[in-house]
C-alpha cells in the first residue's frame, strides 16, 4: 500500500516571526523562489509569475490588486538607481552628456523589465513579514474578505 501525499501546506516551512523570518523571506525573494517553502519554478517565464506555488500551492496573489504594491517598488527603484547613478557618474567622473545619455537611456529601457520579478518577490516579501499568510487566510475563513 503506497503512502499518502501529504498536504502541499506541509512544505510551508516560513520562521513564524522576527528576524529569521525577515533574513528567510529576503533571501528566497533574491532568488525567486516561494516565500513560504523556498520552492523554485514560481515563474512561469521570467516575468511571468504563476497562480500557485508548485510545491506549497501558496496562493500567490492574495487579494484583488495585491501586486500594485510590487509595481510601485519597481518604479521607486527603476527611477532611484538611474538617479544615484547618474549623480555619482556627474561628481565622479568626466563624461560628455552624449556618453551619459548612451549610458543611461539604454537603462532606462532595460532595468524596468530585469527587475519585475524581484520587486514582484519582494513585495511578498514585505507583505508576508508584516501580514502573515495565515491572519489573511483566517479573515477568509471567516468572510471578513472578498476572494
Amino acid at each position: 500500500m503506497s503512502q499518502p501525499e501529504p498536504d502541499p501546506a506541509s512544505y510551508r516551512d516560513l520562521p513564524p516571526r522576527g528576524w529569521a523570518r525577515l533574513r528567510t523571506l529576503l533571501k528566497r525573494a533574491a532568488t525567486r523562489r516561494c516565500p513560504q517553502c523556498g520552492a523554485k519554478g514560481i515563474f512561469k517565464n521570467y516575468l511571468e509569475l504563476r497562480e500557485r506555488c508548485p510545491r506549497c500551492a501558496y496562493k500567490f496573489d492574495r487579494e484583488e490588486g495585491y501586486f500594485l504594491g510590487g509595481y510601485a517598488l519597481n518604479v521607486f527603484f527603476v527611477g532611484l538607481i538611474p538617479l544615484i547613478l547618474l549623480v555619482f557618474f556627474l561628481i565622479y567622473t568626466d563624461y560628455s552628456w552624449v556618453t551619459l545619455e548612451l549610458i543611461f537611456i539604454p537603462l532606462a529601457i532595460i532595468l524596468p523589465l530585469l527587475m519585475f520579478p524581484y520587486t514582484r518577490t519582494f513585495w511578498m516579501v514585505i507583505d508576508l513579514f508584516v501580514d502573515p499568510t495565515e491572519h489573511t487566510e483566517k479573515r477568509l475563513r471567516h468572510g471578513h474578505m472578498k476572494r
